[in-house]
C-alpha cells in the first residue's frame, strides 16, 4: 500500500533501517553472551506491533516482551516464533491458552502458578515461567520477602519449570544510582539461592545503556530500541536514530486579516496579516491538544508554530514564512524534514509529558508506513 494512492489526513513513518541500526547498537553495549529482549508492548510503542516484531525477530533478537496475553497471541498469529515473555497479568482459567501458544507467562502468585501446573499436567507437558520479583519498585511482582517461599513453591511443582527470574529498576534513569544498585544487590542475593535458573534479568533500556553489571543473561530493550532517550541526560555518542515520524499535509492555505483569531475561542489572534494553514491532525491522532500555541511542525523543512486551540481532526499552522507553501505539502509533527528535524522529547517537553507517551497515544487507526533503507513502502 502507498500512501500516495489513498486520500490520507495523518500518517506514521516508520524507518526499518532506523531500527536496525538501534538494535545493532544496543547489541555492541551488551556483556559477553547477554541475550536481547526487544519489549514490544503496546502497540510497539505505538511503531505497529507486528511489523516492528517481525522487523526485529530478523536482526536476530532473542526473546519478545510484551505485557497482555492478547499482544502475545497476536503474535503467534502472525507466525512469530520466538521465546514471548508476558510481563501482565494472566487469568488463571486461560492457562491453557498460554501453554498452547507455547507462551512464557510471569508468575507472581501461587494460584496462577497452580493453574498453569494442573494445565499442563492435562496436556502431558511443561510450561517455561518466568517469576518477577519486587525488589523495590513496589508496583508489581512477588514481594522481596516472599518470593524464595513462591520459586521453592514452584520448584515443587512437577509441570512448571523455572526459566527465569526477573525485577524491573525503579530509577535507572535517574542520576541518583543509589537505588538501582540497592534493587541490583538485592535481587542477585536472591538469585544466589536457585542457581538452577537459567534466565536473570533486571535492565531496562537505561540500565541497559548506563550500568552494564546490570546486563546479567538478558537485557530488555524498550524505549531505546525506538530511537528514543531513556533518560534525558543520554550520552551523544550513544547513535541511537529515531524510528518514527509523525506526518500530515497543509489542506488549505488563506489568509488572515490582522487581529482576527483562529480555532475554537479564537486564543490566538494574527498581530499583522497573516498566511495560515490547516492541517488535517488533531488531538484524536495523538497531537497533544497541550501543544496548542505552544507547539512547532515543520513545512519545507522550516520550523512554524501551531496557532490557536488543537482540535479532534485538525490544527492550524501559521506559514507567514513560507509563502511558497502549497496545498499537498508534508508536514512534519515528529521527525526529520530536509534540514529540520523535531524530536519526540521535544513535543513531549512541550506538551509536560514525556517522550513514551508521545509515541504510545498515536492511535492504531493511524495509518503506517514501513520503510526500508531505500525507503520503499513495505506494507
Amino acid at each position: 500500500m502507498n500512501k500516495e494512492s489513498l486520500t490520507v489526513a495523518g500518517w506514521v513513518e516508520i524507518d526499518l533501517s532506523a531500527l536496525s541500526n538501534n538494535v545493532k547498537v544496543i547489541k555492541r553495549c551488551l556483556r559477553g553472551n547477554t541475550q536481547f529482549g526487544a519489549v514490544v508492548k503496546k502497540n510497539a510503542y505505538g511503531h505497529g506491533l507486528v511489523p516492528i516484531a517481525q522487523s526485529v525477530v530478523s536482526t536476530s533478537v532473542d526473546y519478545l516482551a510484551v505485557y497482555s496475553l492478547e499482544e502475545a497471541l497476536e503474535l503467534r498469529c502472525a507466525n512469530i516464533t520466538v521465546p514471548i515473555l508476558v510481563f501482565g497479568f494472566i487469568p488463571p482459567e486461560v492457562a491453557k491458552i498460554v501453554i498452547c501458544a507455547h507462551l512464557t507467562p510471569t508468575v507472581m502468585t501461587p494460584e496462577l502458578a497452580l493453574a498453569l501446573n494442573s494445565a499442563a499436567a492435562e496436556l502431558d507437558t511443561k510450561v517455561n515461567v518466568h517469576v518477577k520479583v519486587d525488589t523495590g519498585l513496589n508496583r508489581s511482582g512477588a514481594s522481596f520477602e516472599d518470593a524464595a517461599n513462591l520459586l521453592s513453591f514452584l520448584f515443587n511443582l512437577d509441570h512448571i519449570e523455572v526459566g527465569g527470574l526477573y525485577t524491573h529498576f525503579s530509577s535507572a534513569d535517574e542520576l541518583d544510582k543509589t537505588p538501582t544498585e540497592t534493587q541490583l544487590r538485592r535481587f542477585l542475593d536472591l538469585a544466589k539461592a536457585f542457581p538452577t535458573v537459567k534466565f536473570l534479568h533486571a535492565a531496562n533500556s537505561a540500565a541497559t545503556l548506563r550500568f552494564p553489571e546490570t546486563h546479567l543473561n538478558l537485557v530488555r530493550v524498550g524505549i531505546a530500541l525506538y530511537g528514543l532517550k531513556p533518560y534525558p541526560f543520554m550520552e551523544k555518542d550513544i547513535p541511537l536514530r529515531p524510528v518514527l515520524s509523525l506526518k500530515g499535509q497543509i489542506a488549505r492555505i488563506h489568509r488572515l486579516r490582522a487581529s482576527e483569531g483562529v480555532g475554537y475561542g479564537l486564543t490566538w489572534k494574527a498581530p499583522n496579516d497573516a498566511l495560515i494553514a490547516l492541517v488535517p491532525v488533531g488531538y484524536g491522532d495523538g497531537l497533544p491538544r497541550s501543544l496548542s500555541n505552544r507547539g512547532e511542525a515543520l513545512v519545507r523543512g522550516r520550523r512554524v508554530p501551531i496557532r490557536g486551540i488543537i482540535s479532534m481532526d485538525q490544527c492550524i499552522l501559521d506559514i507567514t514564512n513560507i509563502a511558497e507553501a502549497h496545498v499537498g505539502d508534508e508536514v512534519t509533527f515528529i521527525g526529520s524534514q530536509l534540514y529540520g528535524q523535531i524530536t519526540a522529547e521535544e513535543v513531549a517537553k512541550w506538551a509536560n509529558m514525556i517522550n513514551y507517551e508521545i509515541v504510545t497515544r498515536l492511535p492504531a487507526r493511524l495509518p503506517r508506513y514501513y520503510l526500508s533503507s531505500s525507503a520503499e513502502d513495505l506494507c
